[in-house]
C-alpha cells in the first residue's frame, strides 16, 4: 500500500511540475514561418533604398523640384515574364513662383536603373489593378529626407 502511495504522490507531482509542455509538431510554428516577414522585409529593403535614391536624384536633378511629398508607397507588378517589377509612387508638391500649386502624382520606377513619371501617366501606372502593395507604409518622410540630403 505504501508502494501505491509514494508512485501515485510521484505522479501527481510529475503532473504539476512547472517544465513547460511539448507541442506536437502540427501546432509548434517553425522558423521559416516566424522569420519569414523578415527575410521578404530584408530582401525587399535594398529595392526600397534605390528607388528612394533614384526617386530624390531625380526630383534634385529635373524640374519641376519637388518641396514636399505625401502617401508614397512602394509596391510591384508582375511583368509577362513572371518577374516583380518594383515602383515608388506617390505625389509631389512642385515648387512654383505664384499661381496655383497643386499635388502631382509621381512613379519611380526601377527597371535596370530607373525610370521616373510625373503627371497623368504616373497615376495610371499606379492606381493600375494589377499592382500589389507593400505594408511598408508611407515613405514620404524617407523620401523628403533623401531629398533634403541633397540640397
Amino acid at each position: 500500500m505504501r508502494y501505491f502511495a509514494v508512485l501515485f504522490a510521484t505522479l501527481v507531482l510529475a503532473a504539476c511540475s512547472t517544465a513547460p509542455a511539448t507541442r506536437s509538431e502540427s501546432q509548434a510554428v517553425s522558423p521559416t514561418q516566424v522569420l519569414a516577414p523578415e527575410l521578404q522585409r530584408s530582401s525587399l529593403d535594398p529595392v526600397v533604398q534605390f528607388l528612394l535614391t533614384s526617386a530624390a536624384t531625380d526630383f534634385h536633378t529635373h524640374p519641376p523640384s519637388a518641396i514636399r511629398f505625401r502617401d508614397v508607397r512602394i509596391g510591384h507588378v508582375m511583368t509577362p515574364s513572371g518577374e516583380e517589377q518594383y515602383m515608388l509612387c506617390g505625389q509631389f508638391l512642385p515648387a512654383r513662383e505664384g499661381g496655383k500649386v497643386e499635388w502631382m502624382p509621381f512613379a519611380t520606377i526601377k527597371t535596370s536603373r530607373y525610370e521616373q513619371w510625373l503627371g497623368a501617366q504616373a497615376a495610371g501606372l499606379c492606381q493600375g489593378s494589377s499592382v500589389i502593395w507593400d505594408k511598408e507604409g508611407d515613405l514620404s518622410s524617407s523620401l523628403q529626407s533623401r531629398l533634403d540630403s541633397l540640397r
